[in-house]
């Protein structure tokens, strides 16, 4: 399967966009935490880089926040950090038209995300609903509708029981897989290097996989997956 890589450095040749400038930076995203107080981004175990490709915008989680960087998209092909080319891509591909929802919701709208998938997800009627990567409003408003089983890799969250649920380990998101109707998956999946197992466990399983956010903007364009994101902007 093609990487994020790959895909920058194939779609900057073929419209001659390698010399072209970009800049990369860290977002500001705020988020309201009167009613979910936990959200990654909020409590300093995620961040948000963001990439500005002419005056469009891309951005992808990281797990630590990095000084300015403006250059051209062969210079950050060169430099290899994936979080830069996965912002960076989706900025690209924003530009192009070929994407949309690009930049992570605020205040109060993951609430009223969590709302619309739920929602989305009752015409669909799983018995068992699997998340992968704990994202609170989801969590918190999924497990009002549904049977969850949620995984993370936060070793703060593993083992603890949040909205009612028991997070489980990333180690374990086969059997989350084996043992769900409809799995949802974080698209932070692309940057931190876990996406091409989950999505290969999804196809031996048979699986409906949903990908959700920002960060998988380009990348679930590109291979056909399945996103929601019902209020990116």
């Amino acid at each position: 399967m093609v990487n994020a890589k790959t895909f920058l450095e194939r779609i900057a040749k073929i419209y001659n966009l390698m010399d072209e400038n970009v800049r990369i930076y860290m977002a500001n995203t705020k988020l309201d935490t009167k009613n979910i107080k936990d959200y990654p981004l909020m409590v300093g175990k995620e961040f948000l880089l963001r990439a500005e490709f002419k005056n469009c915008l891309g951005e992808a989680f990281t797990q630590q926040p990095k000084e300015e960087f403006s250059g051209t998209i062969k210079e950050i092909l060169d430099r290899d950090n994936n979080d830069e080319i996965i912002a960076t891509l989706n900025s690209v591909l924003r530009y192009l038209n070929m994407v949309d929802k690009t930049v992570h919701c605020s205040g109060e709208e993951p609430e009223k995300c969590a709302k619309k998938l739920s929602e989305f997800l009752k015409i669909l009627d799983p018995k068992v609903v699997g998340v992968i990567g704990f994202q609170p409003a989801i969590v918190k408003t999924l497990s009002e509708d549904f049977n969850l089983i949620v995984s993370d890799l936060n070793p703060k969250n593993v083992g603890k029981v949040k909205y009612g649920v028991k997070i489980i380990h990333g180690s374990e998101n086969e059997e989350l897989i084996k043992n769900s109707d409809i799995v949802l998956a974080t698209g932070s999946t692309i940057v931190n290097g876990t996406f091409y197992e989950i999505y290969k466990i999804s196809k031996k399983y048979n699986k409906r996989i949903i990908f959700y956010g920002t960060s998988i903007s380009g990348m679930a364009k590109l291979l056909g997956l399945e996103r929601f994101c019902h209020l990116g902007k």
